[in-house]
């Protein structure tokens, strides 16, 4: 039987404390339905996941330098 998530259209990889991976089609928008992701040709996106960000909501690589905690496999789902 077939893992349900290899049929999806978009996957999104949530990383402990560094980027959230989003591949497939998306449409990503600002507060006011305005697009942010021109380029439709683009797969995949790398958003922000540990709000360190200067170019939100896309990833710049800050969480690299933010450091680790001892708990970075965790993922909370509240």
């Amino acid at each position: 039987m077939a893992n349900p998530c290899d049929t999806c259209p978009t996957k999104i990889c949530c990383n402990p404390k560094g980027p959230i991976i989003v591949e497939g089609d998306v449409n990503i928008v600002d507060k006011y339905g305005r697009p942010l992701c021109p380029d439709k040709k683009k797969k995949s996106h790398v958003l922000c996941g540990c709000g360190q960000s200067l170019n939100k909501p896309f990833c710049d690589g800050k969480h690299n330098k933010a450091g680790s905690d001892e708990d970075d496999d965790a993922i909370s789902d509240e």
